[in-house]
């Protein structure tokens, strides 16, 4: 199937606004994990290593 130039832009558009998005999930859960350990009492929860995020 065949798609035109502008459901192709629309396409890639929507890939990258899905991209951010999940890069905001693993930022803010890595957040709430920090917070519940500092919330229980215990040290700082270690961060940790995302696939692709020295390379961006």
């Amino acid at each position: 199937m065949h798609q035109s130039r502008k459901e192709q832009g629309m396409e890639r558009s929507s890939r990258r606004l899905l991209q951010a998005d999940r890069r905001e999930a693993l930022i803010f859960s890595e957040l709430e994990e920090e917070i519940a350990a500092e919330w229980m009492g215990g040290a700082v929860a270690p961060r940790r290593e995302t696939q692709g995020e020295h390379g961006s």
